[in-house]
């Protein structure tokens, strides 16, 4: 149901609202140098994102065909984990997952109308949609008669401005992110608790996941080898004093020994500690954006389970900031404004119809080789290429399944 004379358009379960507002605010952005100039290094750098990802599908279509353990895991977590659609994904959160989603739309409808003014095409409307009363994204229409009518020079910057915005907002975020990581430390020295085993003595004296146990009977634990070499002299039965650090507060904890299960001789505490080294973990992170392959680590998601993620839900408790506890919310917001965005900068490059990389294909084909090439032809390259990718994506939700 749409009012001609209105700015509200409802279109259950879509509710569109345009605005003016928006309009002018091209119009400032569109004045700025720095602005243009980023049009052009988007367009410049398209093909090269787009290029990148294509490699990243055929890197993932080689894995399912070379590795079956890759193919069962990506089966256990089903094809919805291919999709960055927060409550769908079991791995985006629903709350970062949309805020981020909706900061990358908007900057990347923002940006076509931006720069589509830049070089002097109309923007028809613009305006902000919402499913039911959920912000999902932004839009801006673009007058496609004047588009068409102008050099690829023009239109190519007016299509690459979305995804190179994006790309460009996501590594602003994950310089923030590494910067919020950097403001982090390990609570205490001492060992770790990342696991503790039900109805075993840790668990009824009270120890948690998260806790650092920083003195053994008194005797300061530096790290597990020290805590071993305490822990192998006693037998089933004794008691033992443990300090652990919890976040700023400390606790003692009187804890008797039971018997292990699989060899009632030797003492059972039962605690498990993280698969990694805290202060490694931490220090990885605050400087892989060195060029090493701990780049890698910036693409790994902080779910529970993450202990290469100091801010994971496994691993935010053995630390502190100078933040406070913001650092959790900010090192998470931030994880997933860039991840998202650069997904979506990446994904928008590829050479597939509707996408802005497969505008930018065909328009980019027609300009370099429109003289030798009729527009049957350089329309049947770009739908083979098109149908490539597409092929190429499906096999992404098909491969997992091959015995």
């Amino acid at each position: 149901m749409e009012d001609k004379n209105s700015n509200f358009d409802f279109r259950f379960p879509l509710i569109i609202i345009k605005t003016q507002k928006g309009q002018s605010l091209l119009e400032k952005l569109s004045k700025f140098r720095f602005i243009s100039i980023l049009s052009w290094i988007s367009l410049i750098l398209m093909p090269i994102f787009s290029i990148l990802a294509v490699s990243i599908l055929l890197l993932t279509a080689s894995l399912y065909l070379s590795f079956p353990e890759v193919r069962e895991i990506a089966r256990e977590t089903g094809p919805q984990g291919a999709l960055l659609i927060p409550g769908i994904n079991p791995y985006l959160p629903i709350i970062y997952g949309w805020i981020a989603i909706f900061i990358g739309l908007v900057i990347h409808e923002l940006s076509h109308g931006v720069i589509a003014r830049a070089v002097d095409i109309p923007v028809r409307s613009s305006g902000i949609m919402f499913f039911l009363f959920l912000p999902i994204g932004a839009f801006v229409e673009v007058d496609d008669t004047k588009l068409d009518s102008v050099s690829f020079k023009k239109s190519g910057r007016i299509i690459a401005a979305g995804a190179g915005s994006n790309i460009v907002v996501g590594l602003m975020a994950l310089i923030l992110l590494v910067g919020v990581v950097n403001t982090m430390e390990p609570v205490a020295d001492g060992l770790p608790v990342s696991k503790i085993v039900v109805d075993s003595p840790a668990n009824m004296a009270g120890l948690l996941p998260g806790d650092i146990i920083t003195h053994f009977n008194g005797i300061p634990v530096d790290d597990s080898a020290v805590f071993s070499q305490n822990f192998n002299n006693l037998s089933p039965g004794d008691e033992i004093i443990l300090t652990v650090q919890r976040q700023s507060v400390q606790y003692d904890y009187s804890i008797i020994l039971s018997s292990r299960p699989e060899n009632p001789e030797e003492p059972f505490i039962g605690i498990m500690r993280p698969s990694v080294d805290i202060n490694d973990s931490l220090h990885r992170y605050q400087n892989g954006l060195s060029f090493s392959t701990d780049l890698l680590l910036y693409f790994s998601y902080p779910s529970g389970d993450s202990y290469s993620i100091p801010f994971s839900t496994s691993m935010q408790n053995f630390y502190t900031s100078s933040l406070g506890n913001q650092y959790i919310v900010f090192s998470n917001l931030l994880f997933w404004i860039w991840f998202i965005n650069f997904n979506l900068g990446i994904f928008n490059s590829l050479p597939l119809g509707p996408l802005d990389g497969g505008q930018a294909f065909k328009r980019g084909l027609k300009s370099v080789a429109g003289n030798k090439l009729s527009q049957n032809n350089i329309n049947y390259i770009s739908r083979l290429v098109s149908i490539s990718i597409l092929a190429l994506i499906l096999s992404m939700f098909l491969l997992p399944y091959l015995p």
